[in-house]
């Protein structure tokens, strides 16, 4: 019976830990890597749009990833900071921010590049690939700061 109720004791503590507003490094990894995967299925998205030429529908998609992303921003900026974050909030905030940029300034050239490209411009395409290595650079530095951020957090986090 006394093993019993030291069981239920500890099951109580850690229930109530669980509870806390500060939330343990795994959930709070967690939390930040899916707003950020979040914005796989608008990548998706605008690339399928792209690739079938449909630019009305790209912009469709532009807009709505923007729009998320604007949520998602908050949403980041809103989650409470671990002690052993080292970083990896502040890559993610500027991570998002970044797809923000690429959505709002980059894909918006370049669906209106596009665009004149298919009713017979053929002088943007210089433009265009200048364009696609923009927002192919921006991707790999974003993932590269969140992913150099993330394997600190994971040190930091191992080492308590």
């Amino acid at each position: 019976m006394k093993k019993l109720t030291t069981m239920m004791a500890l099951f109580g503590s850690l229930f109530f830990a669980s509870c806390g507003n500060t939330p343990n490094p795994v959930e709070y990894n967690n939390k930040l890597m899916t707003v950020m995967n979040e914005n796989e299925k608008h990548m998706n998205a605008m690339n399928a749009a792209m690739t079938g030429d449909d630019y009305a529908k790209a912009e469709t998609v532009r807009k709505t990833w923007s729009e998320q992303l604007g949520k998602s921003i908050g949403e980041v900026e809103k989650l409470g900071t671990i002690k052993e974050d080292g970083g990896l909030k502040t890559a993610v905030t500027e991570g998002l921010k970044g797809y923000k940029q690429i959505a709002d300034e980059s894909y918006k050239q370049l669906i209106e590049l596009r665009t004149k490209e298919k009713g017979g411009d053929t002088t943007v395409q210089a433009q265009i690939q200048t364009t696609l290595d923009k927002i192919n650079t921006s991707f790999e530095t974003i993932g590269g700061n969140i992913n150099k951020a993330s394997d600190a957090f994971e040190k930091q986090v191992n080492k308590q």
